[in-house]
């Protein structure tokens, strides 16, 4: 039931020494295979080498030495220029992106590519020996490792093409459009596989069947929380497991991202026959949960949601005043916001094998999701004419194509608020003018389709532009 692991992959894979840390223990492993090979190959084998072949060991030693102290220099350099884009990053775009560059997995191969390297030099400067004296009782004879440096020089080669790679990715990973395209991309793709919807299985036709007043009785089992902090994550298929193996349901009461205080009811539980060992099952059940200092974006969408808006607002900051980076913003809201339309919410009740509701634990709403958004970005939004033209249209375009009624109006309503509060805060009265003119023919737009169909049919800046 620990959820503990799941917490400590998500760590791991955040953090920046992990892929390093597998590189250097392959390259332990290669140096001992090679290091093998060297002590049976053929020495007319080896002859054949041609320029890769070292006669001696003091030159295969001098050339094991400056790879080994060259890429302990460029590692050093690596690290540090890594750190000098993350700290940039952090305080342009916000703290909540450090992790996004820690999990860069091209940051992460290229500091491992040359710790590994080095580490392979070194091992194999062990092995290379000069020999003694012949006349030397119990003379020690020479070795030189041939093959293990051809390996050395292959692994310099492969490590100078990584560096330039290098040098050509660090000002990638700080290229806005970039950072705020890896969020928008993530969120969508997070959407599509919203918390709980791998959680067992629904039907949605037998959902109303449910009697959800069972937890409001007292003899409801309450799992309270012995810390707190923030929810990163819940081990969702070990409960469900749990739940069909003792015909229980379980009542999640928080989901990831929440912030909850010792005391907080994390779980109910309903079932019979459970208060008997009410103790160990408090203590299973809770371990289904882990709790850390700060949110992550593991089953948590609206964390990347935050992270789009947290750009944005400080892209529209007066010391900043770039719109255009707002605007890129608002572009991957619009597909978030889409993919969350067109898709299917899923059901807060989840069926396990046995086909009866285990589980029940309420996903994002659409309209929180979509508060999350609009409203937080709002303030920021309103104050400057470009932003709120392009988050209009963005609302106006969602609102006319929403298939759901109910949605048009909550994007709607979204809609007439941003207009509201942009009249408030633009001085200009051309640019007042601009947002009631935008406003008219979005309330145009989204009460009748063909109007609609006609405005995208034009260069008009709802739908069209063609």
């Amino acid at each position: 039931m620990n959820a503990g692991l799941i917490k400590l992959w998500n760590d791991l894979q955040s953090s920046y020494y992990f892929i390093p840390g597998l590189m250097a223990i392959g390259a332990v492993l290669l140096a001992l295979v090679t290091t093998q090979i060297d002590q049976r190959l053929d020495p007319e084998l080896v002859n054949s080498l041609g320029i890769f072949h070292s006669n001696k060991a003091d030159g295969a030693r001098a050339i094991l030495t400056t790879i080994a102290g060259s890429m302990m220099t460029v590692a050093s350099v690596t690290f540090s220029i890594t750190m000098v884009a993350v700290t940039s990053a952090a305080g342009q775009y916000g703290p909540r992106l450090i992790g996004n560059f820690m999990r860069d997995r091209a940051n992460q191969f290229t500091l491992g590519t040359f710790t590994s390297t080095f580490i392979y030099c070194i091992l194999i400067l062990r092995i290379a020996r000069t020999g003694d004296s012949a006349d030397v009782e119990n003379a020690v004879t020479e070795f030189v490792p041939n093959i293990s440096l051809l390996v050395a020089m292959v692994l310099t080669l492969f490590s100078v093409g990584v560096m330039i790679f290098f040098i050509h990715h660090i000002p990638e990973t700080l290229n806005v459009g970039k950072i705020t395209g890896r969020v928008g991309r993530q969120l969508r793709t997070d959407i599509e596989k919203m918390f709980p919807s791998t959680l067992g299985h629904s039907d949605k036709d037998e959902d109303d069947e449910f009697d959800l007043s069972d937890f409001d009785r007292d003899d409801a089992i309450k799992i309270d929380a012995k810390t707190e902090g923030y929810i990163q994550a819940v081990n969702e298929d070990a409960l469900l497991k749990w739940a069909d193996e003792n015909d229980a349901v379980i009542r999640l009461q928080y989901r990831p991202g929440d912030f909850i205080t010792r005391g907080d009811v994390l779980i109910q539980v309903r079932g019979e026959g459970l208060h008997s060992g009410e103790d160990d099952l408090k203590g299973k059940l809770r371990a289904s949960y882990a709790m850390g200092q700060e949110r992550t974006a593991h089953q948590n969408i609206l964390f990347l949601a935050d992270e789009l808006v947290e750009i944005l607002a400080r892209a529209l900051s007066p010391g900043v005043n770039d719109p255009y980076t707002a605007m890129n913003c608002i572009n991957w809201f619009h597909s978030s916001i889409k993919t969350l339309m067109q898709g299917n919410i899923p059901s807060p009740y989840r069926k396990g094998e046995s086909g009866k509701v285990r589980i029940i634990t309420y996903p994002i709403s659409f309209e929180r999701f979509v508060d999350t958004i609009c409203d937080n970005s709002r303030s920021y939004i309103a104050t400057d004419r470009n932003a709120a033209l392009k988050m209009l249209t963005v609302l106006t375009e969602l609102a006319a194509q929403s298939p759901n009624d109910n949605y048009k109006d909550y994007l709607n309503l979204k809609r007439q608020q941003l207009t509201e509060a942009a009249l408030q805060s633009l001085r200009s009265d051309a640019d007042r003018s601009d947002i009631k003119a935008l406003d008219a023919k979005s309330g145009n737009a989204i009460a009748d389709s063909e109007y609609y169909e006609s405005e995208r049919a034009s260069q008009s800046s709802i739908g069209g532009r063609g």
